[in-house]
C-alpha cells in the first residue's frame, strides 16, 4: 500500500516530465524554420500619380535537416483593399524559399495611416503595415482679376474666380484671406468645402472711396486646411485703375536767357519767347487760364500769349507761350515776372519767370605793324638770325578794340599752339581791362630758344579774354641757320689764349674740329635731328674752351674760388658736349667725337693741375702757419697764410677731385680741410676765450684796485699799484696771444679788433698812470707841508715855553 506522501511525489514526478517534454516539443518545432522580416511597411496614393499596387515579400529559413511544411491564412481585408498570396507553402531542408504578397487599393476608401494586417506563415506571424494617401489638386482661374478704369462714383460690377478640385480623390475645405490693399474690396466668402471633383465660386465686389493715387492693389491667398492639397496658383491678384479728378500739377519756375549781340544803340529791343508747361495730374479734363500779374521791371514788357480759357486733356500737358521784349538799354542782370494759372476747382498755381539779360563783350584786332597780316588775320616776323646771344628776337604792337560798348574786355591772354609755342611767344600788356569802347595795345614777341632748326615754323595762337570766344591768330617765323662764320671766328680766338699756350695739342683738337663741323654745316643740308644738336654741341664746345681759359686766368690772378667756379661750368659744358656728340649725318658725328674726345683730354689735363696746385697750396699754408705757430711770431706771414685759407684751398682741391672721379684723392682733401677747419674753430674759440678772460680782468681791477671818479679811473692807493700794473699786464698779454691765433685761423678782421683793443688798452694803463702819479705828487706835497707846519709849531711852541722860563726867573 502506497503511503500518501509517496503518491504526492509520484504525481509531481510525472507533472514535471509531461511539462519538460511539452519544452522540448516547443524548442524544436520553434527552431524548426524562421520568417523575416517581421513585418513590411506598404504606401500607396491616388493623386499626382495612381500608385495602388504594391508586392511584398518575406524569406522563410529552415535550419532543419528535414522539409518544413505550413499553411498560410490571409486576414480578410474591408472591401477597398485586397491582399493576395499563397496559401501553404514548402521549404526544404536546410534552405530558404521566399513567399510574395501582393497589396492592392482602390481609391473608394479614405486615407489609411500604417493599418496592420497580420498573416500566418505557418506557426509564425508577419504584419503588413498598410498607408493609403488620398492627394487633392485645386486649380484657380482666373488669379488675376483688373477691374479696369473706374471712377470714384462707379460701382463696378463683382468679379468671380472659380476654384475647381481636379483629381476627384477627396474633398478639400479652403480658406480666403486677404494680404494687401485696403478695405474697397471685399470677397464674398472666406471659406469653402468643395467636393472632389467638383468647383466654387468666390466673388469679389468694389466699393471705391476716395483715391489719392491711379493704381490700387489687393493680393487674397488661397490656402486650404486639408491636407495633401496643392493650390495652383495660390494668390489672387486684383488690381484697378481709379480715375483722379482734374488737378493742376505743380509749375516749374522758367528762366530766359537773352544776349545782346549788337553793337549799342543799333539795335532797339530784343524779342524772345519761352514756355511754361501746364500739366493736368488728373484723368479728367481741366480748363485753365493764365495772366502776367506781377511784371516787376520797368523797362521790359512781359506778355502771356494764351490769355483765354485751354482745355487740357487727362495726365496731358499745355504750354503756355511768354513773349519778352527787352529794350536794349536793358541793365545785365536778372529781371523777373509771374505769371498766375488759374484752373478752378483743379487749382491755382503761380510760376516765377527770370529773364537774364546779358551784356556782350567782343573786340577787333588791328596793328600798324609791317609784320600784321590783317586777311588772315596772321603775324608774320620774317626771317630771325642765330646771333652771338642766341637767335634773333623781334616784337610788334596788336591793337585790342572792344565793339560792342557795353563792357569791357578783361583778363585778355595769347595762348599759342604747337611746338614751342609757349616757350618762343610771348605777350606783354601793361593795362588789366580795356574799357568798352576802347583800345589798347599788346606788345607780342618771340624768342627762339638753341634748340631752333632751320624752317617755317607756323603756330595757331587764341586769343581770349572773360567771355569772349577766342579768336585765331596765325604767328610765323622763318629760323635761319646760325652765323657760322662769327662762331669760327670764336673757335680761331682761342689759339691765343692762356688754355692754348699751356694746353696745345688737346685744344687745337677742339678747335679744328669744331671749326670743321661749322664749315660742314655750312655747305650741307642738315636734317632736323642734327640740327637740334648741332647748336647745342657748339656752343657747348665754346663754352668749355671759355671756363677752362677763365679758370686759369684766375688762377694766375690768386683768385681760386671763381677759377673752381668756372671749372664747375667747364663740366657742365663738357657733359653737353659729350650727350650731344651722337648724329645721323656721320661726318658730322665724326667731328662732334673728335671734339668731345679734345674736350674730355683738355677738361681733364686742366682738372689735374689745378686739384694738385690747390691741394699743393694748402699744404704749403699749414705749414708755413705750423712753423710760425711754433716760434710764435706772425710776422714772417702773409696774409693768406692761415689755417683758413689752407682749409679753402684743400676744400677746392676736393671739388676739382671730384669733377675728376678721384674718389681717394677727393676724400683725403676733405680730411685733410676738415681737420684745418676744426683747428681753425680751435684757434678761434681759444681766442675769444683770451678775450673774454681779459675783459674780465681789467673789469676786476677796476672795480677792486681802481676808484671811478665820473668817467675817469684813478689808483689813489699808491699799495694797490703793483696788482693793477699786473693785471694791465695780464689782460695785454691775453689780447696779443688771442691776436696771433686769430692771425692763426686767418680771421683777420677779428685779429685788427683785437689788436686795436690790445693798443687801446695799453694807452689805457698809461693815462691811469701818469694820471695817479699826479696824484701821488699832490699827496706827497700835502705831507710836505704838514710835516713843515707841524715842524714850525713845534720850533714856536719850544721857545714859547723857553721865554715862559726866562720870564718866571726875571720877575722873580
Amino acid at each position: 500500500m502506497t503511503r500518501g506522501w509517496a503518491k504526492s511525489l509520484l504525481f509531481d514526478i510525472v507533472i514535471v516530465a509531461i511539462v519538460l517534454l511539452a519544452l522540448l516539443c516547443s524548442v524544436q518545432s520553434a527552431s524548426a524554420y524562421e520568417v523575416s522580416p517581421p513585418h513590411r511597411d506598404v504606401s500607396l496614393s491616388f493623386g499626382q500619380t495612381i500608385d495602388n499596387t504594391k508586392t511584398v515579400s518575406f524569406t522563410i529559413t529552415n535550419n532543419q535537416n528535414a522539409t518544413v511544411r505550413g499553411n498560410i491564412n490571409i486576414p480578410s481585408t474591408p472591401p477597398h483593399i485586397t491582399i493576395t498570396g499563397p496559401s501553404s507553402f514548402t521549404c526544404g531542408p536546410e534552405t530558404s524559399t521566399r513567399v510574395q504578397f501582393t497589396v492592392m487599393a482602390s481609391p473608394s476608401g479614405k486615407d489609411e495611416t500604417r493599418t496592420p494586417f497580420t498573416i500566418n506563415v505557418g506557426d509564425t506571424r508577419v504584419v503588413i503595415y498598410l498607408s493609403i494617401t488620398h492627394y487633392a489638386m485645386l486649380e484657380v482661374s482666373p488669379s488675376s482679376i483688373n477691374f479696369g478704369r473706374v471712377c470714384r462714383t462707379d460701382k463696378p460690377p463683382p468679379e468671380t474666380v472659380t476654384i475647381s478640385e481636379k483629381w476627384g480623390y477627396k474633398d478639400v475645405n479652403i480658406r480666403i484671406a486677404k494680404k494687401t490693399g485696403n478695405e474697397w474690396l471685399k470677397t464674398d466668402k472666406t471659406q469653402i468645402r468643395i467636393t472632389k471633383g467638383s468647383s466654387a465660386e468666390i466673388h469679389f465686389t468694389l466699393t471705391p472711396g476716395m483715391p489719392d493715387h491711379n493704381r490700387y492693389s489687393w493680393s487674397f491667398s488661397v490656402s486650404s486646411t486639408t491636407s495633401n492639397t496643392q493650390i495652383s496658383p495660390n494668390m489672387i491678384d486684383v488690381e484697378v485703375y481709379m480715375l483722379m479728378p482734374a488737378k493742376l500739377g505743380e509749375l516749374d519756375d522758367e528762366e530766359l536767357e537773352i544776349k545782346f549781340d549788337e553793337p549799342r544803340g543799333t539795335k532797339p529791343e530784343y524779342e524772345e519767347s519761352i514756355y511754361v508747361r501746364v500739366r493736368n495730374e488728373g484723368d479728367e479734363k481741366m480748363k485753365f487760364s493764365s495772366k502776367i500779374i506781377e511784371p516787376r521791371e520797368i523797362d521790359m514788357n512781359i506778355i502771356s500769349v494764351y490769355s483765354g480759357l485751354v482745355e487740357v486733356d487727362g495726365k496731358a500737358d499745355e504750354d503756355v507761350k511768354i513773349q519778352i521784349t527787352a529794350p536794349y538799354y536793358a541793365s545785365e542782370g536778372t529781371h523777373h515776372g509771374r505769371l498766375q494759372i488759374e484752373a478752378g476747382a483743379a487749382g491755382r498755381e503761380t510760376v516765377d519767370i527770370r529773364i537774364k539779360i546779358l551784356w556782350p563783350v567782343g573786340f577787333d584786332i588791328s596793328s600798324d605793324s609791317d609784320y600784321f597780316w590783317p586777311a588772315e588775320p596772321a603775324i608774320d616776323f620774317g626771317p630771325l638770325e642765330l646771333k652771338e646771344q642766341g637767335y634773333e628776337k623781334r616784337e610788334m604792337n596788336l591793337t585790342i578794340t572792344e565793339i560792342y560798348l557795353y563792357k569791357p574786355v578783361q583778363n585778355l591772354r595769347l595762348f599759342p599752339k604747337g611746338k614751342y609755342g609757349k616757350l618762343w611767344i610771348k605777350d606783354e600788356k601793361n593795362f588789366s581791362v580795356i574799357p568798352p569802347g576802347d583800345s589798347r595795345n599788346i606788345t607780342v614777341k618771340i624768342e627762339p630758344g638753341l634748340e631752333a632748326v632751320p624752317k617755317d615754323y607756323t603756330w595757331d595762337c587764341d586769343l581770349s579774354a572773360s567771355e569772349v570766344e577766342a579768336k585765331k591768330i596765325a604767328v610765323k617765323a622763318k629760323i635761319v641757320p646760325m652765323n657760322i662764320s662769327m662762331m669760327v671766328d670764336e673757335f680761331r680766338s682761342f689759339r691765343i689764349s692762356p688754355l692754348y699756350i699751356r694746353y696745345p695739342a688737346s685744344t687745337e683738337v677742339i678747335i679744328s674740329n669744331g671749326m670743321g663741323l661749322l664749315e660742314l654745316v655750312g655747305g650741307s643740308e642738315i636734317k632736323e635731328v642734327d640740327w637740334k644738336r648741332i647748336p647745342i654741341m657748339t656752343k657747348g664746345a665754346l663754352a668749355l674752351l671759355s671756363s677752362l681759359n677763365d679758370a686759369i686766368v684766375f688762377t694766375d690772378e690768386e683768385t681760386y674760388g671763381k677759377a673752381v667756379e668756372n671749372l664747375l661750368i667747364a663740366s657742365v659744358s663738357l657733359s653737353s658736349v659729350d650727350s650731344n656728340s651722337d648724329m645721323y649725318n656721320r661726318d658730322l658725328s665724326n667731328y662732334a667725337h673728335a671734339i668731345s674726345a679734345g674736350a674730355d683730354m683738355t677738361t681733364e689735363a686742366v682738372l689735374k693741375d689745378e686739384s694738385k696746385m690747390l691741394e699743393l697750396r694748402g699744404w704749403d699754408i699749414n705749414n708755413a702757419v705750423v712753423h710760425a705757430e711754433a716760434k710764435d711770431d706772425i710776422s714772417g706771414l702773409t696774409a693768406e697764410e692761415n689755417v683758413l685759407e689752407a682749409a679753402l684751398s684743400y676744400q677746392h682741391a676736393a671739388i676739382v677731385y671730384g669733377l675728376l672721379g678721384d674718389k681717394e684723392k677727393r676724400l683725403e682733401c676733405i680730411y685733410e680741410g676738415a681737420i684745418l677747419m676744426d683747428k681753425h674753430d680751435n684757434l678761434v674759440s681759444v681766442a675769444n676765450d683770451l678775450r673774454l678772460d681779459a675783459e674780465n680782468i681789467i673789469f676786476d681791477s677796476k672795480e677792486k684796485d681802481l676808484t671811478r671818479i665820473w668817467d675817469w679811473y684813478l689808483l689813489l692807493n699808491p699799495y694797490d699799484y703793483d696788482t693793477a700794473s699786473m693785471n694791465y699786464w695780464l689782460a695785454q698779454r691775453k689780447l696779443d696771444v688771442a691776436s696771433k691765433k686769430y692771425v692763426f685761423a686767418g680771421e683777420l678782421f677779428m685779429a685788427n679788433n683785437t689788436e686795436k683793443d690790445l693798443y687801446g688798452l695799453k694807452g689805457e694803463w698809461n693815462y691811469i698812470k701818469n694820471l695817479s702819479i699826479l696824484v701821488w705828487l699832490l699827496y706827497v706835497a700835502v705831507l710836505g707841508y704838514t710835516i713843515v707846519r707841524i715842524f714850525i709849531g713845534t720850533l714856536a711852541y719850544i721857545k714859547d715855553i723857553r721865554d715862559r722860563e726866562v720870564g718866571d726867573i726875571v720877575v722873580t
